[in-house]
Formats: C-alpha cells, sequence, structure tokens
C-alpha cells in the first residue's frame, strides 16, 4: 500500500470516527441558528495594498502587512481558479472537483436531514442539509494542488504561510497553526482555517465554519 493510500484510509477511518461521536452526541444536542453567510470572491491581497510612495520607508513598512482575515476573503476554497466561498451549496464545488469521492452520511443532529462527507483522494468535503441542498462547512486538504484564497496549498513553507496571512495566530499542540475571525485562542465558534505542519512544510489544511457551535 501506497503511503498517499495509506493516508488516505487513516483520514478515512477519522473521519468516520467524528461522525459516529456526532451522531452519539445527538441527544444532547440543542437546535442553533446559523446566520446566512453573504460572500463574494476574494480580491487579491495586492487590491487591499496602496501603491507606496516614493522614498517613504515609513509607507513601506505600513503597506507590508497582509491583509485581514476575514470571512468574505479567505473562507473559501479556489479550485481551478474558481472560488467557491464556505456555507454554500455544495453542487459546485463537488462538480469542479470531480465524481471521483466516496460517500457516507448520518442524520443529522442539528438539521433536519443528512450530514454527508464526501472523500476524495485529497480532499474531504463535510456538508449540512438544508432543504434540498447540502451547504458544505469543512473542507480538509491533504494534497493536490488547490488552495486557500491566499495561495497556500499542501506542500507550502510555514514561512509563506506566515507572510500570506501575518503574525495573529495561535498554535494548537506543536504542529497546528490555527488563523480565525476571531483572534481569540480556544473560540471554537469562530470560523478558521487550520493548517498542520510536518518539516515546515504545510501537511494538511482544514478550511471550517462551525455549524454545531451556539
Amino acid at each position: 500500500m501506497t503511503m498517499k493510500k495509506m493516508k488516505k484510509l487513516i483520514m478515512l477511518v477519522v473521519c468516520a470516527v467524528i461522525l459516529t461521536a456526532a451522531l452519539a452526541a445527538c441527544s444532547n444536542s440543542n437546535p442553533v441558528t446559523v446566520p446566512s453567510l453573504e460572500t463574494e470572491p476574494p480580491q487579491q491581497i495586492d487590491d487591499h495594498i496602496d501603491e507606496p510612495a516614493e522614498n517613504s520607508d515609513d509607507h513601506n513598512e505600513a503597506n507590508s502587512e497582509p491583509a485581514l482575515f476575514t470571512m468574505e476573503m479567505d473562507m473559501g476554497v479556489n479550485v481551478n481558479g474558481q472560488w467557491f466561498p464556505i456555507w454554500e451549496d455544495v453542487g459546485g464545488l463537488l462538480q469542479t472537483l470531480g465524481d471521483d469521492y466516496e460517500m457516507t452520511s448520518a442524520p443529522s443532529c442539528v438539521f433536519e436531514g443528512e450530514d454527508k462527507e464526501f472523500a476524495f483522494d485529497d480532499y474531504f468535503v463535510f456538508t449540512n442539509p438544508d432543504g434540498d441542498r447540502d451547504l458544505w462547512y469543512s473542507i480538509y486538504i491533504i494534497g493536490g494542488v488547490h488552495s486557500t484564497a491566499r495561495g497556500i496549498r499542501v506542500g507550502s513553507a510555514v514561512d509563506d504561510v506566515i507572510a500570506a496571512y501575518g503574525d495573529n495566530f495561535y498554535r494548537e499542540g506543536d504542529n497546528i497553526i490555527t488563523f480565525s475571525i476571531s483572534g481569540v485562542e480556544g473560540d471554537i465558534a469562530s470560523p478558521c482555517i487550520q493548517f498542520t505542519v510536518e518539516d515546515e512544510r504545510v501537511a494538511e489544511i482544514e478550511i471550517y465554519y462551525p455549524t454545531n457551535v451556539s
């Protein structure tokens, strides 16, 4: 078995455990209202930076900071040049990723219908039901070429992550770097992006919008 297949198998087992745990917690879950998100395709980072004035070191230094981490700009994924904002119908995202996936489902603890997982070789997409739609709230990226809004993908250097997002992050354990909308460590209700790091390079990315936390 190749390392890639082994990693996918491990991820499938982990995700199955997560779904089972969520199902077991249904009896203790209270329904929550998830706010409607109005998202637009992200602007390039350069759009947030004015042209530097000539011979102005202070101006250059001020504009060297990365753009603020926001829902509209960052909470989504770039696939083949298309932007897919989180907490939207998963149909377009699945169509662009392709049909080579395994789908599993379980009754939702929070919503009417079934939560679903779509497992690709390099991606795991999770959805909640919304009438006749499935809204995606999480994507695990463990390989491939698809990236965050700021061009970070599996294999990117940690220095590139910090250059793209800045230093307003916190660490969870020894190898997870988290950027969140609230910026508050331990705020599990805040949408976030987590980068799992191995040997100073990104090994996994999770883009996550919490829908079962009030």
